[in-house]
């Protein structure tokens, strides 16, 4: 392969071109509290604390104190993870008595799980 010594910048026109067909292929980004949905969505995904807290809720619905000895955590941080986690749609919450009750979305995930957890 040829390494190319200098970058010719593309025209304006170009880019143009290039964010039209970005916008036809990818509509959602053309929606700003479309894309930070998504972007919270993701964002629900980026830690390995909140993935930890997926594989346990992908067995059952749990409360923050059975995550927290779950994860071997601290419960601050669970907080704080369940918090990002349920902004990004990732899980519900329900009320039971004194108890908060956290809820994995499956449907969101499922087709991620397999590339989260399978050995590679």
């Amino acid at each position: 392969m040829v390494e190319k010594k200098t970058w010719n910048m593309k025209s304006n026109e170009n880019m143009n071109n290039i964010r039209r067909l970005a916008e036809k292929q990818f509509p959602k980004t053309l929606d700003s509290q479309e894309l930070e949905n998504i972007a919270n969505f993701y964002k629900g995904l980026g830690d390995e604390t909140r993935l930890k807290i997926i594989s346990l809720l992908w067995f059952e619905d749990m409360c923050m104190c059975e995550i927290v000895t779950g994860i071997s955590g601290a419960s601050s941080t669970v907080n704080h993870h369940l918090k990002i986690m349920e902004k990004g749609g990732i899980i519900d919450s329900r009320r039971e008595g004194k108890f908060t009750i956290y809820h994995l979305n499956k449907e969101k995930i499922t087709n991620l799980v397999p590339y989260l957890f399978e050995h590679h």
